[in-house]
């Protein structure tokens, strides 16, 4: 055999690739990018959703907690006002009637979810009060009584919608916002005997309903509730807390 057909010989032995070969390679790594990219990308949503969630869990805890330690000291008195409801009062979808009209009243919260959603629904938001040391014994009680004295101002939770669409759960005095207690707040409902027979007489059921979107644009909704027994009825009104 001669050094030139040897030579050619050893050359189709090292030659490079075929473009089939090279386009099967391509497709076989284009294809394991994709599945990679894709388990990243499934990921990220995963941790994503954990972290909105137990940021959202988080955030109605602390709002069940503020207001059940409120609502404790509460109690179930009469209205000063003659031929008015009771304390608590509950209303429907911001209603307030008579004389919780004015300081508790206001536009209905934007509904985010949808009918099949358990945070879909009605809110029923209450109004109270709570001791206060009116006659500035350093005591809650009447120095001349020894009944409870009441604050002269409506305390109240309420859920409004702001201007950033975004519902939020905030605590009233007299119509006044005093503190923003959570946002995200779907939906919340206070029940008394006043709305559930089976209820006792000095409890309130608190529910709370969140919903928040993720960057994906997905709902995670949940739901955290409690019962709180109010411990200052007395079924009284001192003169000196009346006049709403």
């Amino acid at each position: 055999m001669t050094d030139a057909k040897w030579e050619r010989r050893c050359n189709r032995g090292r030659a490079g690739y075929s473009i089939v070969e090279l386009l099967a390679a391509m497709v076989i790594f284009v294809g394991f990018l994709a599945a990679v990219m894709a388990a990243l990308s499934d990921a990220m949503v995963q941790r994503e959703v954990q972290g909105t969630y137990a940021l959202m869990q988080m955030d109605a805890r602390r709002a069940l907690d503020r207001i059940s330690s409120e609502l404790r000291m509460s109690g179930r008195i009469p209205n000063p006002a003659p031929g008015q409801p009771e304390y608590p009062y509950t209303f429907v979808n911001g209603g307030a009637l008579g004389v919780y009209n004015h300081p508790s009243r206001h536009e209905p919260a934007a509904k985010h979810v949808g009918p099949e959603s358990p945070a879909f629904g009605d809110n029923r938001e209450i109004a109270f009060r709570i001791p206060a040391d009116i006659d500035g014994d350093g005591l809650l009680t009447s120095s001349a009584t020894g009944k409870i004295e009441w604050c002269d101002y409506d305390v109240a939770y309420v859920l409004v919608t702001g201007a950033d669409g975004i519902n939020t759960l905030e605590r009233w005095e007299d119509g006044e916002r005093t503190d923003v207690i959570a946002r995200y707040v779907e939906r919340i409902t206070f029940d008394t005997i006043d709305t559930d027979p089976t209820i006792d007489m000095n409890s309130i059921v608190i529910n709370i309903y969140a919903a928040r979107p993720t960057a994906m644009g997905v709902w995670l909704e949940m739901q955290v509730w409690t019962v709180v027994n109010m411990r200052n009825t007395d079924g009284l009104v001192t003169p000196a807390a009346s006049g709403i």
